[in-house]
């Protein structure tokens, strides 16, 4: 990976979400200068060229209820894998495409491959053989905008497998190591969530977005959201998620997004 001279810190679970947002922030602007890209979406393969990341096209089948779109192996730590079975769905939703790889690619930026097996971590090489490497991955579906029933029937089916392995687990030890292997092919809950955090920010920049805010003032209701997750072609989930990171939404008691008139940033922009 080239961070073309940016010092990338140490991240670790005690890493706040702000400091995924100032690396993602000046990764964005050293790019657009270095790519002179106009418009609001980010172009997430010339990035991820920028970056020198390389992806592949492969098909892998979804293990224990969880779909996986796209995954590092852990054994090269600068390579992304696309699943090849979810192409129709990227190329219908290219919105669900660059969050999916940003996030793929937040895992490489954040240096969570590299900084895991540490003297404060386990690894996540242990008992994986050398010819069956491990990947780094997670069930992502409620952040990219797709049906609420379909996100449910997947957590409930990842649920029930997981369960019903930790019974089996006791008195198997075939069961038992079926569970380890499953566990460790996730990453850990706060690597999730800052690969997460980073997909967010470096598709909808801070300065790019005040910019727009500026003359586009946000106002309650789904429409303002709607209108600014088309502008960084995004899907609406990451947007909502976007603003209310930044504290410049909220949801009100009938769920409808609603503008914080206590925010000083909202202020200054409304």
């Amino acid at each position: 990976m080239n961070t073309h001279g940016i010092v990338i810190p140490d991240f670790t679970e005690f890493t706040k979400h702000d400091v995924v947002d100032s690396v993602a922030l000046t990764l964005s602007q050293a790019f657009r200068q270095h790519s002179k890209s106009k418009g609001q979406a980010l172009d997430i393969d010339r990035f991820i060229d920028w970056l020198d990341i390389s992806t592949e096209w492969d098909c892998f089948d979804d293990e224990n209820s969880v779909s996986c779109f796209a995954r590092i192996d852990l054994s090269t730590d600068d390579l992304i894998q696309i699943n090849q079975n979810y192409q129709d769905l990227f190329e219908s939703r290219p919105d669900v495409y660059r969050v999916c790889v940003g996030h793929e690619a937040g895992h490489i930026v954040l240096r969570h491959v590299s900084n895991f097996a540490n003297s404060n971590n386990p690894s996540l090489f242990e008992d994986i053989s050398k010819d069956q490497p491990n990947f780094l991955h997670k069930n992502s579906w409620a952040q990219y905008g797709l049906s609420s029933g379909e996100v449910r029937k997947r957590q409930l089916a990842l649920t029930a497998a997981q369960e019903k392995l930790v019974k089996n687990a006791i008195v198997s030890p075939k069961a038992n190591q079926a569970l380890r292997e499953m566990e460790n092919k996730f990453e850990p809950e706060w690597m999730f969530w800052q690969a997460e955090h980073f997909a967010r920010c470096i598709a909808i920049p801070s300065d790019k977005l005040f910019a727009i805010l500026e003359n586009q003032p946000l106002y309650s209701g789904w429409r303002a959201i709607g209108e600014l997750a088309g502008f960084f072609q995004v899907p609406l989930g990451t947007m909502k998620t976007r603003l209310t990171k930044l504290k410049l939404v909220e949801m009100d008691v009938d769920g409808t997004p609603t503008p914080i008139l206590g925010n000083r940033d909202t202020q200054r922009l409304l």
